[in-house]
């Protein structure tokens, strides 16, 4: 299966779905990047679905002059088609995109922003539709506590102590929705998708059946094996 074909697919399975598949494959927890939310163009709702490569980002304080500079800004340099993916330093309270920042990524054509970390200016993101993903929001900006570092290097997010950190290279591919971001490493996309037409075909038996009367029990027995 070449990868055209399987981007072209992959975008109609949720996050659920590829969590799911992830696990089957044995990817140390599901890739899923927990306590990360939709915040637009609504919060935790409706049906904004993001699918893309990565684009990493990642951020430290700026008291940290021992960590590269980027020879341009890190919006400037975002790849057309990609996701933002963003590791802000943890216990920061400030924001590390605003409704600036969307505006530019629109011109150039991201398709939505992950921040492990916070974002701000919600209802200029609302407006313009753009698919934001955060832990958390704030009222004050990057300026006076952070700054981009390394772009399209690896980055970690670990927004939940309790879960361990998800790597993402550049070109991994991230699925996002109203449930939640997972992360598809780029050379399981094909087994990825495998697994997932076959889980959602169950599922979909599992469904009808339920909602005919059939029990979970028997249900399962009859569907899941």
């Amino acid at each position: 299966m070449t990868s055209s074909t399987t981007t072209d697919k992959l975008p109609f399975f949720a996050s659920c779905d590829v969590a799911d598949a992830l696990l089957t494959l044995k990817v140390p927890g599901a890739g899923y990047i927990p306590d990360i939310h939709l915040w637009s163009p609504q919060y935790k709702a409706g049906n904004t679905r993001v699918f893309g490569p990565a684009y990493t980002v990642k951020m430290v304080p700026v008291s940290d002059t021992e960590a590269p500079k980027p020879n341009q800004h890190f919006v400037d340099a975002i790849p057309e088609g990609s996701v933002v993916c963003i590791s802000q330093p943890a216990n920061m309270v400030n924001a590390v995109w605003g409704g600036l920042m969307t505006a530019r990524a629109q011109i150039k054509g991201a398709l939505g922003v992950v921040v492990d970390g916070r974002i701000r200016d919600l209802n200029e993101q609302r407006e313009a539709g753009f698919p934001v993903f955060a832990k958390a929001t704030s009222i004050m900006g990057a300026g006076p506590f952070t700054r981009a570092t390394t772009l399209n290097e690896p980055i970690e997010m670990q927004p939940n102590p309790n879960h361990p950190a998800v790597r993402i290279h550049a070109g991994d591919y991230i699925v996002a929705d109203a449930d939640g971001v997972v992360v598809i490493p780029k050379d399981l996309l094909a087994q990825v998708e495998a697994q997932c037409k076959k889980s959602t075909a169950v599922d979909d038996q599992c469904m009808g059946a339920l909602k005919s009367g059939e029990s979970i029990v028997a249900t399962f027995k009859k569907y899941r094996g």
